[in-house]
């Protein structure tokens, strides 16, 4: 519940303050395990993938912000739990992998971080890994434009990655992300 009121305040001042567009809604499954891909350009990313889809998501978040009081009392109840960068973080694997295999949907920004030039930087190899692990769908998006009034800023949702039948042609992890790049690539420049 704590859920849903908070994303229809935070999609009422979005859409108050920003020109948003979104692309593709439509593509998303309305079940079962999907991880959702995106490039990250702002801080802004993640609540705006959050009321651009129907679905309750989980998300990552760096373990810091946890420690902040309001703040992380607000992002643990909106299904984010703490991952420590820049390193391999076992617990929080584990629980993503929990999280999809109940078939629920996760939201991941693969570069690790964001990229100050709008270029999509080399993908972590999570994603793929989680992907396999639980056979989740990946949803490629691209987060294109800015935060502005005037140009607006545009979610475009890609076709799903069937990480289940690509696993079945010996497609391993590695070869998941360069696909998960490619889309993601693919969606930054058209549409």
């Amino acid at each position: 519940m704590f859920y849903k009121i908070a994303r229809g305040a935070v999609k009422r001042f979005y859409h108050a303050r920003y020109k948003i567009n979104v692309i593709g809604k439509d593509r998303i499954p309305k079940e079962g395990p999907v991880i959702i891909c995106s490039n990250h350009i702002s801080e802004f990313d993640p609540p705006l993938i959050g009321i651009s889809v129907d679905r309750e998501m989980s998300f990552f978040a760096k373990s810091e912000l946890f420690k902040i009081p309001v703040l992380g009392y607000l992002i643990s109840h909106l299904n984010a739990f703490p991952v420590e960068r820049g390193k391999s973080d076992r617990a929080a694997l584990k629980k993503s992998v929990e999280v999809l295999k109940d078939g629920n949907m996760m939201l991941m920004f693969p570069e690790g971080s964001r990229s100050n030039t709008g270029k999509l930087k080399d993908l972590q190899q999570g994603a793929g890994f989680l992907a396999v692990k639980s056979e989740a769908q990946i949803v490629p998006a691209a987060i294109k434009g800015s935060y502005n009034r005037k140009k607006g800023i545009t979610v475009v949702f890609g076709k799903p990655i069937d990480t289940k039948a690509l696993t079945a042609e010996g497609y391993n992890r590695k070869d998941i992300t360069v696909e998960i790049t490619e889309n993601i690539n693919t969606l930054l420049f058209s549409e």
